[in-house]
C-alpha cells in the first residue's frame, strides 16, 4: 500500500551511477591512449633497431667492396703485366716487380700467384721460386678455365691445415686467340673480415654474418670456433636472405633459438651478403621498462581512482538515504506512519488528473475516531497517541493495494485515497476498516482505555468537466457527517454523483 513516501525516487543514487559509468570510460580513455602511445613506442623503438643496423651493414658492405675493387685491380696489373712479350726473358727477380710491383696494397692480402693451364703455381708473389703446387680442383680455378667471359671470381671460403681460413680473388687469363692460358689467383685472409667485425659493439645476443650467394658462411659473429667451414643454404633465414637484394624479416634462429630483427644488404656487386641480426629482446628491453613503469603508474592510478569512485559512491549514497529519509519525514505523519496531508494533496490531484483521463473512478474514504476528545481528556494524549497507532494500523492492513494512499488528515480525522474504485467496493473497504477496529477492540478485552469506534463516509465519482477534487472530499466529509449523526461506529455512503446539469449550474 503505498502508504508513505518510501517509494519517492532521489537524484544521487543515479549520480553514483552516472559517475561510475564516466569514471569507468575515463579509465578505458586513458588505458587506451596509454596503451596507443606505448605500442607507438614500440614500433619507434624496432624502427630505430633496424634504421641502426641498416646504417652498419651499409657501412661494412662499403667497405668490403671498396677493399675488394682494389684487391681486384691488383689482380687486373698481374693480367696486363703477363701481356707483355719480353715477360719471360726478364730475370726472375725483374719479373716480380713488373707483376706484382703494385699488388701488395690490400691488408690482411695472401699471395697472388698466377695458375697455368693445368692449374700449377707458375709465378708466386712471395717468392721467386714457387713451390709445384697444384689448383685444378679449386672453383676459382675450374670456374675461369670454363668461362671465357667471366670477370673477377670470388670463391668459397676455406680453412688450410693450420687453421688459417681464406677467401680468393681471380682473374682468367687469355691469349690474344682468346684461348685458355692461365688464372691469376689473389687470397685474402679472412682475420680480415673478424677484425673489421670485432671493431664494432655488438651485443652478445646480437649477430653480424658474412654469406656468400651459395650460402657460404665467410664471417659470423660472434666469431666460430670449429675449423670448418659452415654453409647455410639449407636454412630458412638464408633463404629469406636470397629473395630480395635487401630488407628485413625477423624469425628465430635454429642455432640458439633467439628471436631476431634481420637486416640485410648485398654487398655492391660482389656475390657476397651481409645480415645483422638484433635480438628482439634485447631491441625491446627498454621499452619494456618503460612500458612496466607505466603500467604500475597505471594500476596506481586506477586504484585510486576506483577508491576515490567508491568513496564518492559511499557519499552520493549516503545523501540519497539521508535525502530519502528527509523526503518521507517531509511527506509522512510521524506519528501514524501514514502520508501525511500535504502528500496526499500531491497523489490526490496526480490520481484526479489521470482518473479524468481514462474516465475512471475515484473514491475517497474519510475516516474520524469517535469521541475521541472525551477519550484523550480521560486517558490522556499518550494512550490518545496509542489509539491513533492502532487505527492507522487498521488502516493499512486492509487497503493492501499499492495505488492506495492512507493518509492522517488532521488530528483524530484520517482519510483513504482509492483510485479505479467504485462507490460500492469504497463501502467494501470501509467496512472492512471499521470491522478491523472492532476485532481490535475485541482483543483489549473491554479494559476502558479500548480503541475507539471509528466513523466512515465513502464518496466515489468519474472526474469530468466542472468537477474539483475538493467535490469529492465534499462529498466523502458529508457522508461521514451523516454517519455520526446517525449513532457513529458506521459507514455511510454520499448520495449520488452530481448530474451534468447540477454540475453546470
Amino acid at each position: 500500500m503505498g502508504l508513505s513516501s518510501n517509494h519517492l525516487p532521489t537524484r544521487s543514487l543515479s549520480h553514483a551511477k552516472y559517475l561510475t559509468i564516466l569514471s569507468l570510460a575515463i579509465t578505458v580513455g586513458f588505458s587506451v591512449v596509454v596503451g596507443t602511445v606505448l605500442w607507438e613506442s614500440r614500433g619507434r623503438d624496432r624502427e630505430q633497431a633496424r634504421q641502426a643496423a641498416s646504417n652498419v651493414i651499409a657501412l661494412l658492405s662499403s667497405e668490403i667492396d671498396r677493399n675488394l675493387e682494389l684487391y681486384d685491380l691488383s689482380l687486373q696489373a698481374v693480367v696486363d703485366g703477363m701481356k707483355l712479350p719480353a715477360l719471360a726473358e726478364l730475370s726472375p727477380e725483374m719479373r716480380q716487380l713488373v707483376l706484382f710491383d703494385r699488388a701488395a696494397t690490400a691488408k690482411d692480402m695472401g699471395s697472388i700467384f698466377v695458375l697455368g693451364t693445368d692449374g700449377t703455381v707458375v709465378y708466386d708473389s712471395q717468392t721467386l721460386k714457387p713451390p709445384p703446387e697444384n689448383h685444378a680442383q679449386r672453383d676459382y680455378f675450374r670456374v675461369l678455365a670454363d668461362s671465357p667471359l667471366a670477370g673477377a671470381f670470388l670463391s668459397r671460403p676455406w680453412r688450410t691445415a693450420d687453421g688459417g681460413g681464406f677467401i680468393a680473388i681471380s682473374r682468367r687469363l687469355s691469349r690474344a686467340d682468346g684461348t685458355f692460358q692461365g688464372v691469376v689467383v689473389g687470397t685474402l685472409r679472412l682475420s680480415y673480415f673478424q677484425k673489421m667485425f670485432s671493431n664494432l659493439q655488438l651485443s652478445e645476443r646480437d649477430t653480424l654474418t658474412l654469406t656468400r650467394e651459395d650460402g657460404s658462411v665467410v664471417m659470423r659473429f660472434p666469431f666460430a670456433t670449429a675449423p670448418v667451414v659452415q654453409n647455410f643454404a639449407s636454412s630458412p633465414i638464408f633463404k629469406k636472405l636470397a629473395e630480395y637484394p635487401h630488407g628485413s624479416f625477423e624469425y628465430i634462429s635454429n642455432i640458439d633459438n633467439v628471436l631476431r630483427l634481420y637486416v640485410y644488404q648485398r654487398v655492391g656487386e660482389q656475390p657476397l651478403t651481409l645480415n645483422y641480426g638484433s635480438s628482439v629482446e634485447a631491441m625491446y628491453s627498454n621499452w619494456w621498462h618503460k612500458a612496466t613503469l607505466i603500467g604500475v603508474l597505471m594500476l596506481i592510478l586506477c586504484g585510486i581512482n576506483f577508491a576515490l569512485v567508491v568513496f564518492l559512491t559511499r557519499a552520493l549514497k549516503l545523501r540519497s538515504e539521508a535525502e530519502h529519509q528527509l523526503s518521507i519525514m517531509a511527506t509522512t505523519d510521524g506519528l501514524t506512519g501514514l502520508c501525511n496531508r500535504r502528500r496526499l494533496d500531491e497523489i490526490f490531484d496526480l490520481e484526479w488528473r489521470r482518473a479524468f483521463r481514462s474516465q475512471t473512478p475515484i473514491a475517497l474514504l474519510m475516516i474520524d475516531a469517535d469521541h475521541f476528545k472525551v477519550y484523550n481528556d480521560n486517558f490522556g494524549h499518550q494512550a490518545g497517541d496509542i489509539a491513533l497507532k492502532a487505527i492507522a494500523h487498521c488502516i493499512a492492513s486492509s487497503a493492501r493495494r499499492s495505488s492506495d494512499i492512507g493518509a492522517r488528515y488532521g488530528g483524530e480525522e484520517f482519510a483513504v485515497l482509492l483510485p479505479d474504485t467504485s462507490a460500492a467496493e469504497a463501502v467494501q473497504l470501509a467496512e472492512q476498516i471499521r470491522r478491523s477496529v472492532i476485532i481490535l477492540r475485541d482483543d483489549q478485552q473491554g479494559r476502558p482505555d479500548s480503541t475507539p469506534t471509528v466513523s466512515i463516509g465513502a464518496a466515489s465519482m468519474i472526474p469530468r468537466q466542472g468537477l474539483q477534487p475538493r467535490d469529492l472530499i465534499k462529498a466523502a466529509d458529508t457522508a461521514l457527517y451523516a454517519a455520526k449523526s446517525n449513532g457513529r461506529n458506521r459507514t455511510e455512503p454520499a448520495l449520488r454523483q452530481p448530474s451534468r446539469r447540477a454540475v453546470a449550474a
